[in-house]
């Protein structure tokens, strides 16, 4: 079974943190997760470990799906996993590598969700390749009108 990658160290992946502890209205963590790791996930993308410039090239796909599933907003923010396991906003830097923060060998996985809480776009190693995962939440608290 994966195991989660402990609080990323934002900085070290070049992302601005911009607020803590928000949570009201939003899927929990555990409830993401489960959404990455789940038997039945197709990967949006997969780049092998080993091939050269594998990391940069997963951060790029990453980069490349967040934005189509738009779970990256209009001022380049989006939610990702504190220390507390609860959700942080953070802003993307152009010195974020998400990669960064995957524990090579250890099935490690970085959740990026929307502000608003309906999608999510993982960045996560399995076995010898990293893979990008997408999810909707289609019953998202968000999509019922409850606040963000």
């Amino acid at each position: 079974m994966r195991r989660s990658a402990p609080a990323p160290q934002l900085a070290k992946v070049g992302l601005e943190v911009l607020g803590q502890g928000v949570t009201e209205g939003l899927p929990s963590y555990a409830r993401a997760f489960q959404a990455v790791v789940n038997v039945e996930v197709v990967p949006r993308a997969i780049v092998t470990c080993s091939a050269p410039g594998a990391s940069a090239e997963a951060d790029r796909l990453w980069l490349e799906h967040a934005r189509t599933a738009a779970v990256i907003d209009d001022e380049d923010c989006f939610l990702v996993r504190g220390a507390d396991r609860g959700w942080v906003r953070v802003r993307r830097t152009a010195h974020t590598a998400l990669s960064a923060a995957l524990v090579p060998g250890a099935g490690s996985v970085v959740i990026a969700m929307s502000p608003d809480g309906r999608r999510l776009c993982a960045l996560t190693e399995e076995d010898d390749d990293y893979w990008i995962v997408v999810h909707r939440f289609e019953d998202c608290a968000v999509t019922r009108g409850m606040p963000a």
